[in-house]
């Protein structure tokens, strides 16, 4: 162990001890009185980002703790990126576990545990150390789909995630073998070395690890064909869960995944860009077109998810320089809008109820002016329409794509977004052209919700009129990947 240096590591194991206090604090609370968890967990990602903030004020370190461990700048922004989004989960999360009965400090403490494992996905720089973090991310997860024990469809939500996410496991593991027989090492730069030495006929056993290692994180950003159990798991989780998975594990895993392709396996672009560019493809015609025929808008925002794995994907085609800052960019403007869409009817939780079809939002604007204008926005960033982060992120996934002369598979991309447009904007026809029950069953906005969807709409909106200050930020952060 060469070069063992803990500063790395203090973002992730600042959340790590809060989580600890957070489980502490529930244990020593008394019976009857509201547990101190959502102030603790808040201070602890404070910290974090401060943490976080401060080695990005420097040049950062470009690898530690025996070379599995780096804390430059690409994996300091998705650390900070992953922060922010767990913070607002947590804002989204006070009033809707009142409202279903779930406001226990196991919860906060499994978000945080799971973000430690996040975090650690980012910016591992050797295999062996990365599967430790996603199982570390996964168990966590396995637990709070299943936390409301009370409904059979949780407790479905839980295991399909436990089974699928233990075979997709097999996979990864089976692909960090077959790259270590053939480098000799987990290490993601001996790795890189090693393929770059071999022949153009000598390559079937890298390319066949790649293939394996993509197979894995496929079913963890929920592309096609490895995506069956997204629907289920995001409709059966508490809905605060859903709006963390939908964004926090779709970070994790393309970050990861950006640094495993880009600092290890470009030497076999060749092999397994195609793969990606047919992957792409097919994730954002199934994605979209099966949310078309949905009428549980977690299902369809379930099946959006997955269309935008499709859309993430295309910038893979891409020259590194090229694709880094583009879905790190897109991530930006998806992680809030996800947590914005899911959280809007999280935010709406009452008595054990949430709005889960269209009709449950009809004249939803009639009562809820200000929601239902924050989810409008939400929903068209994830249309594409100017003015929405989203419309300048796919500009910038699909023009990688362009450059890279796959235009085919940017014209797909356009194609689909036209035809989400269709499912999107049913809900805001929903919530505006409908007349509203008779009975008003939902709840009033919390403060805590009004400022977690307030700041994912100025991210949304700024980023979408103002790009330029994210897109510098993307590209220095990506700099020190390549």
């Amino acid at each position: 162990m060469t070069g063992l240096d803990l500063r790395p590591a203090i973002p992730a194991l600042i959340v790590a001890l809060t989580g600890l206090v957070v489980l502490l604090a529930q244990a020593f609370t008394p019976k009857g009185k509201a547990s101190p968890s959502l102030g603790l967990s808040i201070t602890g990602l404070g910290g974090a980002l401060v943490a976080v903030w401060l080695m990005a004020g420097g040049r950062g370190l470009q690898s530690s703790l025996g070379g599995s461990l780096a804390a430059d700048r690409f994996a300091l922004a998705f650390q900070a990126l992953l922060l922010a989004i767990t913070v607002g989960a947590l804002l989204l999360s006070a009033s809707y576990l009142r409202a279903t009965g779930l406001d226990r400090g196991e919860h906060y403490a499994l978000m945080l545990f799971s973000l430690v494992g996040m975090m650690g996905l980012v910016a591992t720089t050797e295999l062996v150390a990365l599967f430790v973090a996603l199982e570390i991310m996964s168990v966590a997860l396995y637990g709070l789909a299943g936390v409301r024990r009370d409904r059979p469809e949780s407790q479905e939500a839980a295991l399909k995630y436990f089974v699928t996410g233990a075979f997709s496991s097999a996979f990864f593991l089976y692909g960090v073998a077959l790259l270590y027989g053939m480098s000799g090492s987990t290490n993601l730069d001996r790795i890189g070395q090693a393929a770059a030495r071999l022949p153009a006929d000598g390559q079937g056993l890298a390319v066949l690890g790649a293939g394996f290692l993509l197979v894995g994180f496929g079913f963890k950003v929920a592309s096609v064909p490895f995506h069956m159990w997204a629907p289920d798991v995001y409709e059966g989780a508490p809905t605060t869960v859903t709006a963390f998975m939908a964004a926090g594990v779709k970070v994790a895993a393309f970050g990861a995944l950006l640094r495993v392709f880009g600092q290890s396996l470009v030497p076999l672009a060749d092999a397994w860009q195609p793969a990606v560019a047919v992957l792409a493809i097919v994730t954002m015609v199934v994605g979209n077109l099966a949310a078309l025929a949905q009428t549980n808008v977690k299902r369809m925002l379930a099946y959006s998810s997955i269309a935008h794995a499709g859309y993430l994907l295309t910038a893979f085609v891409a020259p590194w320089e090229a694709a880094a800052p583009s879905v790190l960019f897109y991530l930006v403007g998806y992680g809030a809008v996800s947590l914005g869409g899911f959280g809007a009817l999280a935010a709406l939780a009452k008595d054990g109820l949430e709005p889960l079809s269209l009709t449950d939002l009809n004249g939803l604007s009639a009562r809820r002016p200000a929601l239902a204008a924050a989810l409008t926005v939400f929903l068209i960033s994830l249309t594409g329409v100017p003015v929405s982060a989203g419309f300048i992120g796919k500009f910038y996934l699909f023009g990688a794509a362009v450059n890279a002369d796959y235009v085919s598979l940017a014209l797909v991309g356009v194609v689909m977004s036209v035809v989400s447009a269709y499912y999107y904007l049913r809900v805001v026809v929903a919530m505006y052209m409908k007349d509203p029950r008779s009975e008003d069953p939902w709840a009033r906005v919390a403060p805590a919700a009004t400022a977690a969807l307030g700041a994912a709409v100025l991210v949304v909106l700024g980023f979408g009129v103002f790009p330029g200050p994210l897109v510098s930020w993307a590209r220095r952060a990506a700099q020190s990947l390549l």
